[in-house]
């Protein structure tokens, strides 16, 4: 009995002495103490630099000391050196996952394209039903230019997940970038009736529409948009635009006051209102908003020619001269090019 006791303490301390790096790494991971665990296991994988599962500590520790690049490097290490086998494929949980997707988006935002892209991809590899790795590369093909390949993935990622909605936003984008506008529009509708908060949902719909030159429906996705967000004065300006193409001159004048209100050193959308209020026959408010415009940008050759029209109209000769002469004087500064 006592010789089958000694074998067991021998097999103990030789495991030990074989790897006290991992023990003492995990100890240390225990109490919080990430940058001794670093060490330690950094020294394991020294020691055993095969070794799919120093490599896996390693990037937890590395985790725990927020480096998530390092982190990614080292459970991207311990899958390739595990990929024949997969016995160490059940030791990549959550953290693990979101930690490569962590580390993708970070040098996604860095710049780094292709080992962004590297990232994703072995995401794709380790757990095949995460839907984010697939958007994520989604996103990185459209950057580069590569349509086709953005909309394939994002396919995929809401193949995964159809209740994804940001995937599902995300290749109504690709759709549009593509000329593909009523398939965008499609999924750009199904996102809003989904989830009716969805602000930039809207805004992209009020473009598509715009575009197409629907602006009741223009005008219509562009309100919900800024009601939803009242910062998205894009949104305002766009809707008041859309109003203004639909004739709907007072509404639209409503609308750039507001603009203005907000953004008020904006000389070309004093120029828009000014031919607002042209269109209103409001003539001498028309001036006024010229003016403005002509004060902000003081060689605004528009804003002069509307003024000399309404001038002429209203048979105001010594004015409409006056703005000729000047209309010519800046034309001659210009080099006869309109500003």
């Amino acid at each position: 009995m006592r010789k089958v006791f000694l074998l067991g303490l021998f097999f103990f301390f030789t495991a030990c002495a074989t790897t006290p790096h991992k023990s003492s790494g995990i100890i240390y991971m225990q109490q919080g103490l990430y940058n001794k665990a670093v060490t330690e296991f950094q020294a394991w994988v020294a020691e055993n630099p095969n070794n799919p599962e120093a490599h896996i500590w390693l990037g937890r520790a590395y985790i725990g000391t927020r480096d998530y690049i390092k982190a990614a490097e080292e459970f991207i290490k311990a899958y390739e050196l595990d990929a024949d086998s997969g016995k160490y494929l059940k030791e990549f949980g959550e953290n693990e996952i979101n930690t490569i997707l962590t580390a993708g988006k970070t040098l996604f935002q860095q710049g780094d394209d292709s080992k962004a892209l590297k990232y994703f991809t072995y995401v794709t590899k380790i757990n095949p039903k995460d839907e984010r790795a697939y958007l994520a590369i989604a996103v990185i093909y459209n950057k580069q230019g590569n349509l086709e390949e953005a909309i394939n993935f994002a396919n995929k990622a809401i193949e995964l997940n159809p209740k994804d909605l940001q995937a599902l936003y995300y290749r109504a984008k690709f759709y549009a970038q593509a000329g593909k506008k009523e398939e965008a529009k499609r999924d750009l509708l199904e996102v809003v009736e989904k989830d009716t908060t969805f602000t930039k949902a809207y805004f992209d719909l009020g473009v598509l529409y715009f575009d197409d030159q629907e602006f009741e429906n223009a005008a219509k996705y562009f309100k919900k948009a800024y009601e939803l967000d009242k910062e998205n004065l894009d949104a305002l300006l766009n809707m008041a635009l859309s109003y203004y193409r639909l004739s709907n001159y007072g509404e639209a004048e409503k609308l750039f006051r507001e603009y203005l209100e907000k953004q008020p050193d904006a000389y070309d959308i004093w120029f828009t209102l000014g031919a607002c209020l042209y269109n209103e026959n409001k003539m001498q408010e028309a001036l006024n908003a010229f003016d403005k415009a002509i004060e902000l940008k003081p060689d605004y050759e528009d804003a002069y020619s509307f003024k000399a029209l309404i001038y002429n109209q209203l048979k105001m000769n010594k004015e409409l001269m006056e703005t000729i002469k000047k209309l010519q004087e800046i034309k001659g500064n210009n080099g006869g090019n309109k500003r």
